[in-house]
């Protein structure tokens, strides 16, 4: 029908018009999470689709999806990341099913997230990040959720790009400026153990994701401690 379309974005206008005020892409978040009924949502950016040396960054989210967001950031891998990687919606609607994200996949369990749905946020040939869902039981989107979804992540795009709209190229928009901040000790931890082995700083912030692993413990804690001297890492074996 020639309506859909324009209903779908009045819907979703509407979700965020009717959010309590505070920062829009906090109201984003939340406007999502009720329309899409969803358990949890994200909003992820990431300087380069190759995460080499740096991983999505998350700028909004509800609780859940905050914490869904920590778990794919501390493992390097995840729905979101291949979101970002490849450009394409990634479905899983049966976590327990699925192997493409094995570490991923036993940590998610452990939150108790059943299925996670990730859209990429793409101007493009650009991939900026992705939009992620997190839901508490297994199951395929219906087309109703999904078509949503997509409008829900179109807008999420343009309302990143309206922040930094009109402002010169080396002034970045607070929500920016405060999800940079967030991830620069992790980029310094990742320099402070590339010299210290002598190795490449994407080998370095492997070190850093192996060891926060096997101490079940977060990729920013294990940062924090490394740059302030309070720990120094082995190199992987071979």
């Amino acid at each position: 029908m020639p309506d859909v379309e324009p209903r779908r974005i009045l819907r979703v206008v509407e979700a965020f018009a009717a959010q309590p005020p505070g920062p829009p892409e906090m109201r984003l978040c939340e406007a999502a999470s009720k329309l899409l009924d969803a358990a949890g949502v994200a909003v992820s950016i990431g300087a380069s689709a190759e995460l080499c040396d740096s991983g999505l960054q998350t700028v909004c989210a509800t609780d859940a999806g905050r914490v869904g967001e920590a778990r794919q950031l501390d493992l390097g891998e995840g729905p979101s990341y291949t979101a970002h990687r490849t450009g394409w919606p990634v479905q899983v609607p049966d976590l327990e099913r699925d192997d493409t994200w094995p570490a991923f996949v036993e940590a998610a369990g452990a939150l108790g997230f059943r299925s996670v749905f990730a859209f990429p946020l793409r101007s493009g040939s650009i991939s900026l990040g992705a939009l992620t869902l997190y839901q508490h039981v297994a199951g395929e989107l219906t087309s109703e959720q999904y078509a949503d979804a997509l409008v829900v992540t179109r807008f999420a795009l343009h309302l990143l790009t309206s922040l930094q709209a009109g402002r010169p190229p080396d002034e970045l928009d607070q929500v920016f400026t405060d999800t940079l901040s967030n991830s620069m000790v992790v980029h310094q931890a990742s320099g402070v153990v590339s010299v210290q082995l002598g190795i490449p700083v994407g080998a370095a912030l492997a070190v850093l994701r192996a060891h926060a692993f096997t101490e079940a413990r977060s990729l920013a804690e294990v940062a924090a401690q490394v740059v302030d001297h309070r720990l120094k890492l082995d190199p992987l074996p071979d």
